[in-house]
């Protein structure tokens, strides 16, 4: 029998051997797979981000790679102001970081959760003070906010300012916009990215915590992470600011700086070094340098699956998407773009790692920062079993049923921003290549602004996965149409020929270039019949008619489809949005005093047509909300 002495020189033996153990244990497949120094990461992303930035004509760029709790690799490239000639300094040049504002207001919401302050699944009425959701389709949740599934209607008229401003409290702004925009659909039904939604949240924090959301974020989260930069203001000293460029003919055309009336939403601006403790904090559980941001359960709730289309599909979190890589490496990201600026970020959890790339340039999309993030996921994946595709035979004819035009259309459906589907949508080709495989071209998140082609294999029931890639798709029926869910999370409709945006786009220009015409025809044919010196007399109301139709197409196309963003004046909303409205009525008055006259007119069918024109014209116009009466 063992004394008391012997006893702990045997369990310290113990204790030595199994830490010599640890110790020489091999290296798991995930250490291997995690980048090994700031050495190799450079040699990996230098080169690339000079290639890219070549390429793309992007004047700066920052990327920041986090690992464990501390910043591995930060270096910044080109120029934060190309006339000056500053370059990037990741540790002081101030990025504007656009929608990943919107994780960092869910983390504030959760917070919140946390305290019990609010509720993720009671009706969000509860904690408001100042207005109420009309809920027309049901009670609206935080979880239905923080997932985008909502239902609120897209906001995009009055969004932003040009001064600037970030309103200190979001109250009337929420306020406003729920007065003219209901909700369109079900709450919980289906994702439809929403800045009013997670500006909604931002709010809903301002009355819950009795602090504007700029002072909440900075006492909870900024300051205990040490992000001292971090500010939803735009800062009154903009030497350390960067400017943001497009990319022309002429060269490089600096990007105003504009407010944002939802700063919950998309109003942040930092350091990207200073952006590092915030995805450090999510890699560890809540915890950055002993500081507590959030408890380990909550962390993971954010992370976790929330909402998806389909039970396959990677799905959205509270303020981070996910996803996998090529060989199933689960990762979580979020995208922002305001003013010209792109920013990214990814978190890879197994590994610790985080990533955030951020430029300030926003005409090449995410094609660059897409290659950076892939080029790291590949040193993951080098160490990881391929994730293998299982393709689900089907019949020829049930694919094929699933070919034609998809089109991704960012308009309201009330208001005055709903005009915007027809000046522009995201077009996306579905082609069946074979009984299990379908090419689809358009536009995917990680790959700029270019349209791409890619395969997809069935591996479920309408269900695809891209062949070597990350994308998914997924074909259900919406109010009886195809809808394809998937690229950039939006659900998109299959569009007929007639109602696609080409067609809208030509049935609003069309017109109007012809009216443009009229006036001018009408002159002409006056200077001939006075030359001729012809007697009887020629109507002036045609002319009326044409002349107020083309001022309006003008002044709409040149100032209002640009000046949405902004608000228009009470002026343009009174005084120009109401001249197709006098036009028809002066088409109404003329087409009763033809079909009344008793005498013939050898013009008669040509100004009858020109008058139901108008009639028609106005009448489309009103269906868009183009005027100052809304059809929605």
């Amino acid at each position: 029998m063992m004394n008391m002495s012997d006893t702990r020189k045997w369990l310290a033996a113990l204790l030595a051997s199994c830490l010599l153990f640890l110790l020489c244990m091999p290296r798991t497949n995930a250490n291997e797979a995690s980048p090994s120094s700031a050495e190799v990461l450079e040699q990996l992303i230098d080169p690339l981000m000079k290639e890219e930035m070549s390429k793309l004509h992007i004047p700066g760029a920052a990327v920041v790679i986090t690992q464990g709790e501390r910043i591995m690799y930060s270096k910044g490239y080109g120029f934060a102001d190309l006339e000056q000639q500053v370059p990037v300094n990741p540790a002081s040049t101030l990025f504007r970081l656009g929608s990943l504002t919107k994780s960092f207001t869910a983390t504030a919401a959760m917070q919140l959760v946390e305290e019990g302050k609010l509720s993720l699944h009671d009706d969000i009425n509860a904690a408001l003070k100042d207005y109420q959701v009309n809920g027309n389709y049901g009670p609206i949740t935080l979880h239905h906010l923080l997932t985008h599934t909502a239902g609120l209607d897209v906001s995009m008229y009055e969004r932003d300012n040009r001064q600037g401003l970030i309103p200190q409290w979001s109250t009337d702004t929420v306020r406003t916009y729920l007065e003219r925009q209901p909700t369109v659909f079900a709450p919980g039904s289906k994702f439809l990215y929403s800045n009013s939604g997670i500006g909604l949240v931002g709010s809903v924090i301002e009355q819950v915590s009795g602090l504007p959301l700029n002072d909440y974020l900075r006492e909870r989260l900024f300051q205990p992470l040490g992000m001292s930069s971090a500010n939803l203001n735009l800062p009154q000293d903009r030497t350390k600011l960067a400017k943001s460029y497009t990319y022309t003919d002429n060269g490089y055309q600096v990007v105003p700086y504009s407010g944002i009336h939802f700063p919950g939403a998309g109003a942040v601006n930092m350091t990207p070094n200073d952006f590092a403790p915030y995805m450090i904090a999510h890699l560890s559980n809540g915890y950055f340098h002993g500081q507590s941001l959030l408890k380990p359960e909550t962390v993971r709730m954010m992370h976790a699956k929330q909402f998806s289309s389909h039970e396959r599909m990677y799905g959205i979190g509270y303020g981070f998407f996910r996803s996998e890589t090529v060989n199933g490496v689960p990762y979580l990201w979020a995208n922002g773009g305001i003013d010209g600026f792109n920013s990214k970020m990814v978190l890879i959890p197994s590994h610790s790692i985080g990533i955030f790339i951020t430029a300030n340039t926003g005409d090449s999309g995410m094609e660059m920062h897409g290659k950076v993030v892939h080029a790291i996921s590949q040193m993951i994946d080098s160490k990881v079993a391929r994730k293998p595709l299982s393709p689900l035979e089907s019949s020829g004819s049930a694919i094929k049923e699933l070919e034609g035009r998809y089109e991704l259309h960012l308009a309201a459906e009330h208001g005055w921003a709903k005009g915007l589907r027809l000046l522009g949508s995201v077009p996306y080709t579905v082609e069946a290549k074979d009984d299990r495989t379908l090419v689809v071209t358009g536009l995917f998140q990680n790959d700029g602004q270019q349209m791409i082609r890619k395969e997809f294999t069935q591996v479920d029931e309408r269900f695809f996965q891209e062949v070597g890639g990350e994308e998914q798709l997924y074909f259900h029926k919406e109010q009886g149409r195809w809808t394809l869910t998937g690229p950039m999370n939006f659900s998109i409709p299959r569009t007929a020929s007639f109602e696609s945006g080409s067609v809208l786009l030509a049935l609003y220009v069309v017109p109007g270039i012809l009216f443009t015409l009229i006036p001018l025809l009408w002159i002409v044919r006056y200077a001939i019949r006075q030359w001729r010196k012809q007697s009887h007399s020629i109507s002036v109301v045609i002319p009326i008619i044409a002349l107020l139709q083309s001022i309006f197409f003008i002044v709409q196309f040149i100032y209002g489809n640009g000046e949405i963003l902004y608000g228009y004046s009470q002026f343009y909303q009174v005084v120009v949005a109401s001249m197709p409205l006098i036009s028809s009525a002066a088409a109404v008055y003329f087409l009763i005093r033809i079909f009344t006259a008793k005498e013939l007119d050898r013009w008669k069918a040509v100004n009858v047509g020109i008058a139901v024109l108008t009639l028609l014209y106005t009448a489309y116009l009103f269906y868009w909300n183009f005027l100052s009466v809304h059809y929605s």
